[in-house]
């Protein structure tokens, strides 16, 4: 069950990039995560999985958003057939302070996670960006974590 919980979460990661208002973040990248997840059983084979993760964004060097603190929260529904559907959201802040937000989703359907981005406050605000992630999940008998790679559509 634990396994099939971490398995779930790699519907949620964690993504940023696109054409914003002040700077452009088309790019490419990885969100680096710890992470909690509880699953609460609807039926045989039938879950709903809560995960929450917290972590850094790791890009170019020379990004603004390289660094940047995120937190991200998910939900993903497993049906007995073991298809799934997933959604969930991603809060960034860059060194500056200025934030972003993802909204991200995935089914069993979908070879890569979907996510699209929009800016809140400072040189992101008004901007807009999609793109694709693919979740790994390094979690262990010690703790929950993983690795989101990124991409923004060109």
């Amino acid at each position: 069950m634990r396994r099939l919980a971490l398995f779930a979460t790699s519907t949620i990661f964690f993504v940023s990039g696109g054409a914003w208002a002040q700077v452009d973040m088309r790019s490419s990248g990885y969100n680096v995560l710890t992470c909690e997840a509880s699953v609460m059983e609807l039926e045989e084979g039938h879950m709903v999985i809560s995960w929450k993760g917290r972590g850094i964004q790791i890009s170019f060097p020379d990004k603004p958003w390289h660094m940047s603190q995120l937190e991200c929260v998910s939900t993903t529904e497993i049906f007995p057939d073991k298809s799934f559907k997933s959604s969930g959201f991603c809060s960034h802040a860059d060194r500056d302070g200025d934030k972003w937000i993802n909204r991200t989703s995935q089914d069993s359907s979908m070879p890569k996670g979907r996510f699209q981005a929009t800016g809140i406050s400072g040189k992101y605000k008004g901007g807009h960006d999609a793109g694709t992630f693919v979740y790994t999940d390094l979690s262990s008998a010690t703790g929950c974590r993983g690795v989101a790679s990124w991409e923004s559509d060109r």
